[in-house]
């Protein structure tokens, strides 16, 4: 669930770095999950649930195809029939060991970046009762600014935004 939750609240509509086999494919577990549970409650929730879940589902399989090595535009390739099969290959792929032009690998540990003294080791604080009051979301990153900076972003939006008005009108 920490997994979804930081590809929700955290990576809302992050197109750029890398994500892990495990981010990927814990995101998807829990969102089918959740699609499955909301099929059954009402449909009406399940399509508003979808629509809002778009961009961050591009935004992880994007980073992923990011870690794999490949370009974020195989994204596409999921919608197409017989295409999609190479989609999910390169989803199971393993991670590049070293940093690549997307950026440094996720894939080492916490403890390897502490021992190579690039991160000082966090105090340790008694946790208190249950709280959300950690909790946060920036909402500094819906920016236009940011937002737009990067023109692949808007490609990406504006695809996506046309799939989901075929998607909703085809019917």
């Amino acid at each position: 669930m920490r997994w979804y939750i930081e590809v929700i609240l955290n990576n809302y509509i992050n197109f750029q770095g890398r994500a892990r086999r495990k981010e990927f494919w814990m995101f998807m577990l829990i969102h089918m999950l959740i699609s499955i549970a909301l099929y059954f409650i009402a449909k009406i929730v399940l399509v508003a649930y979808l629509t809002l879940t778009i961009c961050p589902m591009v935004g992880v399989g994007i980073r992923r195809l990011h870690d794999s090595g490949k370009n974020g535009m195989w994204i596409l390739a999921a919608n197409v029939p017989f295409l999609g099969f190479i989609y999910y290959y390169f989803m199971f792929l393993d991670s590049e060991p070293s940093t690549n032009i997307y950026g440094e690998c996720p894939k080492e540990s916490y403890m390897d970046k502490i021992l190579k003294d690039e991160l000082e080791p966090p105090a340790y604080t008694k946790p208190s009762s249950l709280s959300f009051d950690n909790l946060e979301f920036d909402l500094s990153i819906l920016s236009p600014d940011k937002l737009f900076k990067n023109e692949t972003a808007v490609q990406i939006l504006i695809i996506v935004l046309g799939l989901i008005s075929i998607l909703m009108f085809s019917n």
